[in-house]
């Protein structure tokens, strides 16, 4: 029973709070106009408790999906009460009008703003990595530029800019990302003293979300150490060691990430070297993927071929190729594809990291060959077959390719061996409000995408909500935390001030359109043009409310249903 409190507590929380927000816009503007307000309602229906100040009466009433400011003459053929002549609603100027109008959504623009901004502002002090670079992809622009795990990267000069400081892992990101093909200067620090500067023309990445794609630079560093997770390059050729072996010490020193196992081997300068590797073991359970990590000592491995060229080689699963594991009597099985091969290249184009596969992945076509070049310098060919499955959230089925090859997993190191040096986070005023806005306009700006998508059918409608959507939401963003829940609050409090644009009479969009008709027309709109608009407006919303709430049905009792 307390749980259910907790989650009726929440939506309440949730729903109130942005109706009051949205409401108190429309109020203070209209006090300010002069405009008589007679009543603040959170809610419709019958009133459960309010109070009178003044002129107008504040009430809570027993329906909590909405809210609403009555104002004097505010409907077509309202009477008004001879002393409020010139306070009614329809009585004012097309811009009052209009003004009164936007101030519901843009309160509800000016809360998330205010969140992300108290976010921005917690941040500052918090603990974040340093701009040291933990991974380097093999083949990427970092690597080619020379980068090396554990180099500090002190400043981006991006092309015709003078040289940017860079003070945490996320400057970099942001440096790099707008400048894919472009030639990028960076300083760095290695060992204590500074390198010449080194060039990185950064590669192109597609990124790809249900509202967008969009492009951004990458060089393919990360900024946490590889776990020392290896796999050689062609059977033997590393002595004993099998792919996907965990490195826990070499040559009888202890080693925690990829970057101390790349001290070791250079301190070796090609001799052989003994390992000592967690090796995984699938366990036989049926209808479960486990596996037991064993030590095992693995002595006199080579650390270099014939020609000086590394032979263990890192097989982390961000920033390389290497397969982990591939599905009985899947395509890729049948294609010859086995557990520590290395793709090198997908129909002829080369690849560094799964990135890349996933993004040349979106042109394959069920029942045509794909070419995998692999880096023991077998060429395979895998088609790949078509699935249906059921969506999650629309219910709808759906239809995707499959493969039956994965990455790596996560080897059972400790998070804290894979650090990199950490910052305290410090950032001024104006980098703070910056930066709150820079937010709060990324976010308006993929609400109104996804609901542009939506209304033209790019994005299928059954991925709407309703209330019992909302109620999933805020019971599940209460569950994780206030931080959480203050976030998801505002993420929909830009949605119903959005949406409240919409050019719907009786929505503030619809009384937007008729302020802003009139102001051209110069002559207001008849009473019975306004009534119509409203019954349209109405049985617009009405109608719905009712589809997201079959959405919300669909999805809830789908289960029952098979």
């Amino acid at each position: 029973m307390p749980d259910i409190f907790v989650k009726v507590a929440a939506i309440v929380v949730l729903l109130g709070g942005l109706i009051f927000i949205h409401e108190l816009g429309h109020f203070i503007v209209a006090k300010l106009m002069g405009v008589k307000v007679l009543r603040f309602s959170i809610g419709f229906g019958p009133r459960l408790f309010g109070l009178v100040r003044g002129e107008t009466e504040y009430r809570v009433a027993a329906l909590p999906l909405g809210g609403y400011v009555k104002m004097a003459g505010d409907e077509p053929g309202a009477e008004i009460a001879p002393e409020d002549r010139g306070r009614g609603f329809l009585e004012q100027a097309p811009w009052k009008r209009l003004v009164i109008a936007l101030a519901g959504p843009a309160a509800n623009l000016i809360f998330p703003g205010l969140v992300l901004l108290a976010f921005v502002v917690a941040e500052n002090g918090r603990l974040v990595p340093a701009p040291v670079v933990g991974m380097v992809a093999p083949g990427s622009p970092a690597a080619e530029a020379g980068l090396r795990p554990g180099d500090r990267i002190l400043t981006i000069a991006p092309p015709g800019r003078a040289a940017v400081p860079v003070r945490t892992h996320d400057d970099v990101r942001k440096l790099v990302s707008p400048h894919a093909g472009e030639p990028l200067t960076l300083t760095v620090e290695r060992d204590g003293r500074e390198l010449p500067p080194l060039r990185v023309v950064p590669a192109s990445f597609e990124e790809q979300n249900p509202v967008e794609t969009t492009r951004r630079g990458l060089i393919g560093v990360g900024f946490s150490y590889g776990a020392a997770v290896v796999a050689p390059p062609r059977p033997g050729a590393a002595g004993g060691v099998e792919a996907f072996d965990l490195v826990v010490a070499a040559g009888g020193k202890p080693v925690h990430n990829m970057a101390e196992l790349d001290r070791e081997l250079d301190t070796a300068t090609c001799r052989s070297i003994d390992l000592t590797v967690l090796r995984e073991r699938p366990l036989a359970l049926p209808g479960a993927a486990l596996a037991d990590w064993r030590e095992v000592v693995v002595p006199a491995v080579p650390t270099c071929d014939a020609a000086g060229a590394r032979t263990l080689l890192p097989a982390d699963d961000e920033l390389s190729t290497f397969v982990s594991s591939v599905t009985p009597g899947s395509p890729a099985e049948r294609a010859g594809l086995r557990r520590g091969d290395a793709i090198l290249s997908v129909n002829g184009s080369p690849v560094r990291n799964y990135r890349d596969v996933n993004t040349l992945g979106r042109a394959f076509q069920a029942g045509k060959a794909v070419e995998l070049g692999l880096l023991d310098g077998r060429t395979v060919a895998l088609s790949p077959v078509e699935e249906t499955y059921v969506d999650d959230l629309t219910r709808e089925t759906r239809k995707r390719l499959v493969v039956g090859f994965h990455p790596g997993r996560r080897a059972p190191v400790d998070p804290a061996w894979l650090r990199v040096p950490q910052v305290r986070l410090q950032r001024g005023v104006s980098e703070v409000v910056a930066l709150s806005v820079e937010q709060l306009t990324a976010v308006v700006r993929i609400t109104v995408l996804g609901i542009s998508r939506v209304a033209t059918g790019e994005i299928s409608f059954r991925t709407v909500g309703g209330p019992i959507m909302l109620f999933q939401i805020a019971s599940d963003a209460a569950e994780e935390g206030l931080g959480s829940f203050f976030f998801q609050m505002a993420l929909i409090s830009v949605n119903l001030g959005l949406m409240n644009l919409l050019p719907i009479p009786v929505l503030d969009g619809g009384h937007i359109a008729q302020a802003l008709v009139e102001a051209v027309t110069r002559r207001p709109l008849s009473t019975r043009a306004r009534e119509i608009a409203n019954v349209v407006g109405l049985v617009l919303l009405f109608t719905l409310m009712i589809l997201v709430t079959k959405n919300d049905l669909v999805r809830a009792f789908a289960g029952w249903f098979g």
